[in-house]
């Protein structure tokens, strides 16, 4: 079998201030994979992808990376491996779009040629639909076209793992629906955080919940997105549905029970 591109097993870790960030994960992300971490606020979603990334510390249970203990991973090879789209990028508005794209190739400044650099970056624009805006200034370009251009910055990079912390926030239905297509025809073993749950059966091969900082299972989504995990953890009812167009299974969302009530109504003494 295969080694997986990343690996946990019962994976603990704390935050910076020492508070435990997540508790007993497990899974495998194999190469040409995509898997989505789901769940409510708070309940560690963006803390699991700082432990993969090092910021936070792990401190029992195992992490690996292409077979090799994280912690173990020079800053350098880490940097060439994993790339990051985070859900807050302050970037230069001044930069050119081919500029800021360029950055994704610094983890290999010194084990490539120019003409590679150049090649990675154009490939990668032309990947996101980018390349027509090269030249802009970052700050010209629409939200989603700033995401897509954060995509091909990571695609750049041309690493092994591409995580994305809620990469479709503040996007039109349309965009989010684009972005995660490139990312899933990429075929980059990727992990995402996902708020929009319609979004992830279409993308995720597996999903991983996350409830009160720990793993509530990792299976395909025919399995997890169904009530008996969705429901407990969301307060959701899962309807599928059979696509009218293409043999897959969507789902739709509603509440299991309100959480807030009416006040009665009455007149006014």
């Amino acid at each position: 079998m295969n080694q997986p591109i990343i690996s946990a097993r019962e994976l603990c870790a704390n935050g910076n201030a020492g508070w435990r960030a997540v508790t007993d994960v497990t899974f495998d992300v194999f190469n040409g994979e995509c898997a989505a971490i789901i769940g409510p606020n708070g309940s560690g979603k963006s803390s699991l992808l700082k432990a993969i990334t090092g910021e936070y510390h792990t401190v029992s249970g195992a992490l690996t990376i292409m077979g090799i203990d994280s912690s173990s991973l020079p800053r350098q090879e880490m940097a060439k491996t994993v790339a990051v789209v985070a859900q807050h990028e302050h970037v230069d508005p001044r930069l050119s779009v081919s500029e800021y794209v360029w950055l994704g190739r610094v983890p290999h400044t010194f084990c490539c040629g120019k003409n590679e650099h150049e090649r990675a970056v154009q490939q990668a624009l032309v990947d996101v639909g980018l390349f027509h805006k090269a030249d802009q200034p970052f700050g010209t370009l629409s939200g989603g076209e700033q995401q897509r251009a954060s995509i091909a910055r990571a695609f750049a990079q041309e690493p092994k793992l591409l995580l994305l912390d809620e990469p479709t926030n503040h996007l039109d239905h349309l965009a989010r629906l684009e972005l995660l297509t490139l990312v899933k025809q990429r075929g980059i073993a990727s992990i995402a955080v996902l708020h929009d749950l319609p979004l992830v059966t279409p993308f995720a091969d597996k999903v991983l919940l996350m409830s009160k900082q720990k793993m509530v299972a990792y299976a395909s989504p025919d399995i997890v997105m169904q009530n008996t995990f969705i429901t407990p953890v969301f307060g959701l009812n899962v309807i599928p549905i059979n696509h009218p167009h293409i043999n897959c299974t969507i789902h739709h969302f509603e509440a299991a029970q309100t959480r807030f009530h009416s006040p009665a109504v009455g007149t006014l003494q």
